[in-house]
């Protein structure tokens, strides 16, 4: 990339992160002062983070100490995506047990009026993608009542769409299964949340098929626990990440940028006095306190990200210079996906003809039958109601693999027919229903 162009995207960058620095940064604070973090591990991520701002600030180099960071709340994220994912499991086992104690009050109209409708739902787009979601959420609401043999036949037959696909294709969705059906968890679950870890094992071990109404709400209630702390974690560390980010971004791109050295003066004036409330713990913020300084940013985080935006971004020919990777870098800080990876330039590896091979059928069934002894572990000693929970997710996440609207309906159809349980049937065609109501709504 010419230097004139990198210095064009790279001034652009910096001016637009160093603005939502002060915001986000901003927001921290207001958060906190609103609410103090509820753990220690949270409150311990926000020290070091305003540890490193404040060296930032001072002009110390703090580079690797600030991807060192991101690593560490990526993985910490990490762990609460796969509480979420697990505490997913154990949702749908306990939605299909409501109407056991709960009645609707609804009357069943029978399957052929309800798989009518269910079928107008899937086919009335022209969109396949959007067909696609649908089958995938319908899959995911439908009642299992599947061998282990039929599951696995089903599964491959999902995974088969990837043969002539790059492998990394496949092993993105053998990651994804592998996370979402409990299969694979990242280490330190228990570290930092015991109290969810418990809860979690609580469910594990539950007594689904003698469940009384009593243990039903009582287990109900730990559910809403778990997902109220994983959502007010997950939203923390997304703030903390977002100020990572900026930092990130300034780093990668100020040997590049041009700046005004008033506007940067302003930038670091209103992010020190920020920092000093953070480290001090003075979360007194009054209403006027920083509206001056706010209202000058008006409008420049769109017009930065504009002249960014302006700007090509270099081309995979460029894909062993410093300047790509970089330029690269910025872009997937940019990109809106907080946790992006990022191209880290010490002992980069390009792809192995291993790694950039296509998936033949052999390679294809050397990872499928990996996974499915890793289910087989899992199943072993797992409840029936976990057994079909984690098939359900599992039949959700694959790729859509029937061959025509008639092999749906006859899913379908097989899947409402085999069900004799009536509250978990009844559940399962009022979560369609609300399925079917929510998405015509967006239209």
């Amino acid at each position: 990339m010419e230097t004139r162009l990198m210095k064009k995207q790279m001034t652009a960058a910096y001016q637009y992160s160093y603005v939502r620095l002060v915001l986000n940064y901003y927001t921290l604070l207001e958060t906190v002062a609103e609410e103090a973090p509820q753990t220690q591990q949270m409150t311990d991520y926000l020290k070091r983070l305003n540890s490193l701002i404040g060296e930032c600030i001072s002009g110390k180099e703090v580079n690797k100490d600030l991807l060192s960071l991101r690593k560490d709340m990526t993985h910490e994220v990490e762990i609460l995506t796969s509480y979420a994912d697990c505490f997913q499991i154990f949702e749908y086992i306990l939605n299909r047990m409501e109407r056991k104690f709960i009645s609707s009050g609804k009357t069943d109209g029978g399957d052929e009026a309800f798989l009518k409708r269910l079928m107008g739902f899937i086919t009335d787009t022209s969109d396949s993608a959007v067909m696609n979601g649908r089958i995938k959420q319908i899959m995911g609401q439908l009642p299992v009542r599947l061998t282990k043999q039929k599951f696995y036949s089903l599964l491959m037959e999902g995974l088969s769409v990837y043969l002539g696909s790059p492998r990394e294709n496949l092993r993105d969705m053998m990651y994804t299964l592998r996370t979402e059906s409990m299969v694979s968890l990242p280490e330190g679950m228990d570290a930092g949340h015991k109290d969810i870890y418990e809860i979690l094992q609580q469910f594990k071990r539950m007594d689904y098929r003698d469940m009384t109404f009593d243990s039903f709400e009582e287990a109900s209630a730990k559910l809403s626990y778990a997902s109220q702390v994983l959502t007010d974690e997950s939203g923390f560390y997304v703030m903390l990440q977002d100020v990572i980010n900026d930092l990130c971004v300034l780093m990668f791109a100020k040997q590049d940028a041009v700046i005004d050295v008033s506007e940067e003066e302003f930038y670091r004036s209103v992010i020190s006095s920020i920092q000093m409330k953070l480290d001090q713990e003075d979360f007194t913020v009054g209403e006027d306190e920083f509206l001056d300084q706010l209202t000058q940013l008006e409008g420049r985080q769109e017009v930065y990200y504009e002249r960014y935006l302006k700007v090509e971004v270099l081309s995979e020919e460029s894909a062993d210079d410093g300047d790509y990777i970089r330029s690269m870098n910025v872009d997937r800080l940019l990109s809106g996906s907080s946790f992006a990876e990022l191209i880290i330039e010490e002992g980069r590896e390009t792809l192995s003809g291993e790694e950039s091979a296509i998936v033949d059928k052999s390679y294809l069934d050397q990872q499928a039958e990996g996974y499915i002894q890793e289910l087989e572990e899992l199943f072993a000693d797992a409840p029936k109601p976990v057994v079909r929970a984690v098939m359900a997710k599992v039949l959700s996440d694959l790729p859509v693999y029937f061959n025509s609207i008639d092999e749906i309906q006859e899913y379908v159809r097989g899947s409402l027919s085999s069900c004799l349980d009536r509250a978990e049937k009844e559940t399962c065609m009022e979560l369609l229903e609300e399925l079917m109501d929510y998405e015509n709504k967006l239209v």
